[in-house]
């Protein structure tokens, strides 16, 4: 019976760290015509949240290494877009509206 109960004890932990353990979100802003930061390193299952805080509107594109790309749509201004990072590898984030506009993001 006791052997029975530091299981289930060991368990609790084991599940309760797994629970406790969260993604985390970067802020990126748009400011000026470009990104507040021109590179940034993210581990896996995290996510990037893309401020718009121009008066014009924006765009974010996601390209992964194969240049797969994913188009986030308009963001106008003081709009928010959220991109969650769900593999490995170094992305490259581009403004489709204003191709100076660039971020590469190392996902670990």
């Amino acid at each position: 019976m006791r052997i029975g109960a530091i299981m289930i004890t060991a368990v609790v932990a084991v599940t309760s760290l797994a629970v406790g353990v969260r993604a985390a979100t970067t802020t990126i802003d748009k400011t000026g015509g470009k990104f507040s930061e021109k590179s940034v390193s993210v581990s896996t299952g995290d996510s990037i949240t893309f401020t718009n805080h121009d008066d014009v509107p924006h765009n974010v594109t996601v390209m992964n290494e194969d240049d797969d790309a994913t188009d986030l749509g308009l963001q106008k201004p003081g709009e928010t877009l959220t991109y969650k990072f769900d593999k490995s590898g170094r992305f490259k984030i581009r403004c489709s509206i204003h191709p100076g506009m660039k971020l590469t993001v190392d996902v670990k």
